[in-house]
């Protein structure tokens, strides 16, 4: 029992569940709750585990790992929570976030669910190419002057994605409008670029056969856990493009 309980508890911590434990008859009890999720978790004597409560993402997140620890397989394998709701986050904090996004993303979790590093490594680039080009687009609508868009238009339609961000930052950088807060101030290395470019080489990575493939599921992992943030920001660009002018200094 000391060993599945064991590994039970380090679940739940790692995921940081709010819990407490209780011993009771030939069992020790964890509950657990996750915002307005609640389940019960009892590991036996005999090293049965056995869950409680209503059906819920924190009860499906814990019969991942139960299933796991019975099948003796490593726990660590079981991705963390957070992640398998990452589809349903996005849609809670972006309004009218595109469907291909979170389409991409809900692949690239089956993906690493099933131990395809290389398909969630593609699958997120993707995700991450197409919320890049939405906001290269709403950039360009949002160039006032006709001749300047239809350049700036001519620079990124077609190329490759690495060519078109390079676009994007050099005309953003000369931009004097940005939107107010911390980090736009700043270089758009901050909040965009260092997720973009991690999902374009993984992808790189992942779609071309003539480069060695070496993607440990642990850096996917610590990747996707920026990967929401790193679309909210996106979007909070493109909010802010369909709402203002891009303005550049005058000449």
């Amino acid at each position: 029992m000391n060993k599945n309980y064991a590994q039970m508890r380090s679940y739940i911590d790692r995921n940081k569940f709010t819990f407490t434990e209780s011993d009771e008859q030939n069992c020790k009890r964890i509950d657990v709750q996750n915002g307005k999720a609640k389940c019960v978790v009892k590991v036996y004597s005999t090293g049965t585990i056995q869950l409680q409560g209503a059906e819920s993402k924190l009860k499906q997140s814990l019969q991942q790992a139960k299933e796991a620890v019975e099948n003796e397989e490593d726990i660590g394998e079981v991705l963390p929570f957070e992640i398998e709701r990452f589809p349903e986050v996005l849609r809670e904090r972006i309004s009218g976030v595109d469907p291909i996004v979170v389409r991409f993303v809900e692949e690239a979790i089956l993906t690493l669910k099933a131990g395809s590093n290389l398909g969630c490594a593609f699958l997120l680039g993707g995700a991450s190419e197409k919320a890049i080009l939405l906001l290269v687009d709403a950039y360009a609508k949002a160039i006032p002057d006709e001749a300047m868009r239809n350049r700036f238009v001519s620079r990124t339609s077609g190329k490759f994605i690495s060519k078109v961000f390079d676009e994007f930052k050099g005309s953003w950088k000369s931009s004097t409008n940005k939107p107010s807060g911390y980090g736009w101030t700043n270089d758009i290395e901050i909040k965009i670029e260092q997720v973009f470019q991690f999902c374009r080489i993984c992808r790189n990575e992942a779609g071309h056969p003539h480069l060695p493939p070496n993607l440990d599921k642990g850096v996917l992992l610590a990747n996707m856990g920026q990967f929401v943030k790193y679309v909210e920001d996106l979007y909070e660009l493109i909010r802010f493009y369909e709402q203002n002018q891009v303005q550049f200094a005058a000449a």
